[in-house]
């Protein structure tokens, strides 16, 4: 029986670990909460929310990708399972990376909750085998077979500035959270009004799909969110719809020049 307790974010690596060879043995903890964007007031109950103001992001999700995200989420049993890992002396392996936000957070939430607990955490960063594995997600079996390899345990000390660093982020609770320079930046829903602008002035008119993909080279945020984004600019008169189809994915959108 495995003693390794691999603590993952997201569905896609959830199941390249389980069909995987190299640690078919071992038990998966899924984290899957939107740490960049819920409400964080909460989560010393295990609980994170989308705040009220979330109204348009819930339609949006609705019409785009027909689903409703739950308002209200829960890792209670996330943590459970890991204490009793803890208890039974178990190993606990965190995948992460520098770059995309959810997964770099969930690794600050756990260090934080057991900062204070007789345990060993270990960490394999993605984008320490290759900076284009932006996440854990994005990688394949083999892949992850390699990066496996450069698992480190965290010392005492690294441990509690990921507590440090997870207590100030609670602190200021902002609209969303994004990665910049390897680090947690705590922002306002317009912070990337620039660069979707700038963005949307050089490629001129196109399909709102072609803008999200443009965007996920260099902003990893889900589709979704992006496209929120741009909602968001397109209800400000900052962007214009110039042929609407049933999905604002597949509609034609530009710059509103007579906002410029």
């Amino acid at each position: 029986m495995s003693n390794i307790i691999d603590v993952i974010d997201g569905d896609s690596l959830y199941f390249e670990i389980k069909k995987s060879n190299f640690i078919k043995n071992n038990k998966v903890v899924k984290f899957d909460i939107s740490f960049s964007i819920c409400d964080l007031s909460n989560i010393d109950n295990y609980t994170a929310r989308l705040k009220d103001d979330y109204s348009d992001l819930i339609e949006l999700m609705e019409k785009e990708i027909m689903h409703k995200p739950a308002k209200e989420s829960s890792i209670k049993k996330q943590v459970i399972e890991i204490e009793e890992a803890i208890k039974n002396n178990n190993k606990i392996r965190i995948w992460t990376t520098h770059k995309e936000i959810n997964a770099y957070m969930m690794l600050l939430y756990i260090c934080n909750y057991f900062s204070n607990k007789d345990c060993d955490l270990y960490v394999l960063f993605s984008d320490e085998l290759d900076e284009k594995f932006y996440s854990p997600s994005c990688m394949n079996e083999r892949e992850l077979e390699e990066l496996s390899k450069l698992e480190h345990k965290l010392t005492n000390e690294e441990i509690q500035d990921y507590s440090n660093t997870w207590k100030q982020i609670i602190k200021t609770n902002s609209d969303m959270r994004i990665m910049e320079n390897n680090n947690v930046k705590c922002v306002s829903f317009d912070y990337y009004n620039d660069t979707i602008l700038d963005l949307l002035k050089e490629l001129g008119e196109v399909k709102t799909i072609k803008l999200v993909a443009r965007l996920m080279a260099n902003i990893y945020f889900s589709d979704i969110f992006l496209t929120y984004l741009i909602d968001r600019l397109i209800k400000k008169g900052k962007i214009i719809i110039t042929n609407k189809e049933k999905r604002l994915w597949e509609s034609t959108i530009a710059i509103n020049d007579s906002s410029v």
